[in-house]
């Protein structure tokens, strides 16, 4: 019977966090909700005079998006900070330091990504591909761009953006539970694995899929070359060793 009380109590408290993470949500996008112009405003390239609309609907499902899109991911964010709240009491000291940095790196990295890199990689696109609009000699060539195709790019370079902290922790797990050798001996194998995540991420082109790709295997490679450094390193270090005499 304590037992089952016991249950009843845990239970009923996950349900209070996750409920206050649904609130939190719910929230936030009544929150983006009311300043939805001035966060697409934001987003915007800037230089540019104006966008086309072509539905009746358009304008209220791409803020209807917008803010399901930014809320949504705070939403997830503070549903593991009440998880990790619930199972705190239960964890070991070195379980709960552990946890508690990987989620303030989590938050770090996620608060740099949408504070300094993200603005720059939209301008940096823009920009690029713009200039292929623009300087298309064989016939006039007006462009007229589309807010809700602008927005849906933005929330493909999300998406990708967004996956690829997850990504970067498996990659470095993988790392720590298997030989290094393997990653050298089976390099193939791994860039098509990168290859498949990035077809699963990204919109079905080539170059959205190149763009997710090439980034991994760069770490991929990189964690390579270091764990080489670190042999040599400790094979330098090992030579070095005084001789310890009586």
């Amino acid at each position: 019977m304590k037992k089952i009380r016991i249950f009843i109590y845990y239970l009923q408290e996950l349900n209070y966090r996750l409920a206050y993470s649904v609130i939190g949500t719910l929230l936030l996008f009544s929150t983006t909700y009311i300043y939805k112009q001035s966060l697409i405003f934001l987003i915007l390239p800037q230089g540019l005079s104006h966008f086309i609309s072509a539905g009746l609907t358009e304008i209220f499902f791409t803020y209807m998006q917008l803010c399901t899109i930014i809320s949504f991911s705070f939403g997830i964010i503070l549903t593991v900070l009440q998880i990790y709240l619930f199972l705190r009491p239960g964890l070991f000291f070195y379980e709960s330091k552990i946890t508690l940095n990987l989620l303030i790196g989590i938050i770090l990295f996620y608060t740099y990504l949408y504070l300094i890199l993200f603005p720059l990689l939209v301008k940096f696109l823009w920009e690029l591909f713009t200039t292929y609009s623009n300087n298309f000699t064989p016939i006039h060539l007006t462009f007229e761009p589309r807010l809700n195709d602008y927005l849906e790019h933005i929330q493909h370079l999300n998406k990708i953006l967004s996956f690829s902290f997850p990504c970067l922790i498996t990659l470095n797990l993988i790392q720590k539970y298997t030989k290094k050798i393997l990653w050298v001996k089976y390099r193939g194998i791994a860039y098509i694995i990168v290859f498949s995540i990035a077809a699963c991420l990204t919109p079905p082109d080539i170059l959205s899929q190149t763009i997710v790709a090439l980034p991994l295997i760069f770490f991929f490679e990189l964690q390579i070359i270091f764990w080489a450094l670190y042999q040599e390193y400790q094979k330098q270090l090992l030579i070095r060793q005084p001789i310890k005499t009586n």
